[in-house]
């Protein structure tokens, strides 16, 4: 082997831990790189800081657990190989056992491994993954959230734009996931009526792949695709951080561009989000409550290690009145630079009462149609740049694995307008 290839093995038995360490040993000298964690949480971080091609994880008789490892794995180590370790006799005198394997492969999982172990399955094992791993790997496509704290100011406009001014250029290769779960507009102001929403995703969840993401998702005139939001607050309470996770790692592999518009409260599924885009525009406007708001929200970012890179501020609705704050002053209250200045239009609100946004019709010479078409600009050229942050935000944080004896450091309504 040319390069050393990175195993991870996630068990709390230290038997099964030892015999596998010396079967791995004895492979080829030197060529592996092996890691251990006790549960799937130090696994995940260990992934974030290492990215090993291959992740063997003890199965057992529920395998909720290894189904809800192996979508997080493809969201944080796409590049990963995730296979389940079957202890011989798990699954004796279970009449369903093809189909809990099944659901487990349509999970994320891509091969088996018995336990007792044998030699030579497991170098066939790692002799495919590595064959696998040198196949150019597909470019995932780049995860784009529009955030606030605060509900009114119109951050689902510029998300929804945003979105059918990239899919105008690129039709089928953009997703909007409307993730304001309890007040999602997105469908209404794009004059569609959804079959399926974001509670059809999080209850097929088992079953749940790129095909069916697709299928869920309804087409705009534009070329947009629309994964709706749920139809109501009871609906959105089977929505979940782990289901977000899921459906935005399945959609970057099937489309090249994933815009989320996000609910006004920085909570777990929040976090998920953010943890899985490549740019959070962060959106405000020149009203002192919002802005007071706004500045409480980057300082939670910046307390989480959110990079600065990836976060951009829009000031919205500007208006050039008497009392009202200037771009300069905004700026030096947030700390940060205002990259984006969209100018009040009242053309915005007759789009949204019409189901026809702005980005169909405007051309782009001046005001708000000038700063959209620019910003459209700025996201296409994120394609390249899709990536997990790898930040570990509160409740994602383990003990720090130790791997080879040694420890390793991981490193209220929104109006449409």
């Amino acid at each position: 082997m040319s390069t050393k290839t990175q195993v991870l093995t996630v068990t709390r038995d230290p038997k099964l831990r030892d015999e596998l360490q010396e079967l791995l040993s004895s492979l080829e000298d030197g060529a592996l790189v092996t890691s251990f964690a006790q549960d799937n949480r130090q696994a995940v971080e260990v992934a974030r800081s290492r990215g090993p091609e291959i992740a063997l994880v003890e199965m057992r008789e529920s395998t909720l657990p290894i189904q809800a490892f192996a979508r997080e794995m493809a969201a944080v180590s796409p590049g990963t190989t995730v296979v389940g370790v079957i202890r011989d006799g798990l699954f004796a005198g279970s009449e369903s056992e093809s189909q809990v394997l099944i659901d487990v492969l349509r999970s994320g999982v891509k091969d088996f491994l018995n336990y007792p172990f044998s030699l030579g399955e497991l170098q066939d094992l790692v002799r495919r993954v590595e064959k696998d791993s040198r196949k150019q790997p597909a470019q995932l496509g780049a995860v784009v959230a529009f955030v606030s704290n605060k509900g009114g100011v119109g951050k689902s406009t510029l998300a929804i734009n945003t979105a059918v001014g990239l899919a105008r250029q690129m039709p089928d290769r953009v997703l909007l996931v409307d993730a304001s779960l309890q007040l999602g507009v997105a469908a209404s102001m794009l004059d569609l009526q959804p079959v399926a929403t974001l509670t059809e995703a999080a209850k097929e969840q088992t079953r749940l792949d790129t095909t069916l993401i697709q299928e869920m998702a309804v087409p705009h005139s534009s070329g947009l695709h629309l994964l709706a939001a749920p139809r109501d607050a009871v609906e959105a309470a089977q929505v979940d951080d782990e289901v977000m996770t899921q459906v935005l790692s399945l959609a970057r592999r099937s489309y090249d561009f994933v815009i989320v518009d996000t609910f006004p409260v920085f909570d777990a599924i929040s976090l998920a989000i953010l943890d899985l885009a490549s740019k959070a525009f962060v959106v405000t406007e020149n009203v002192v409550p919002t802005l007071l708001g706004t500045a409480k929200l980057i300082e939670l970012l910046d307390k989480f290690s959110y990079p600065v890179d990836q976060t951009e501020i829009i000031l919205n609705r500007q208006q050039r009145v008497a009392g009202s704050l200037h771009a300069q002053d905004i700026a030096r209250r947030l700390g940060r630079d205002i990259d984006w200045i969209f100018p009040y239009d009242r053309n915005v609100i007759s789009a949204a009462n019409t189901g026809q946004p702005l980005a169909m019709t405007t051309r782009g010479y001046f005001g708000f149609g000038r700063e959209l078409k620019r910003l459209i600009k700025e996201v296409s050229g994120l394609r390249g740049d899709s990536r997990a942050n790898g930040v570990s935000f509160p409740g994602r944080e383990t003990e720090v694995p130790v791997t080879n004896g040694h420890p390793m450091h991981p490193s209220t309504q929104e109006p449409t307008a």
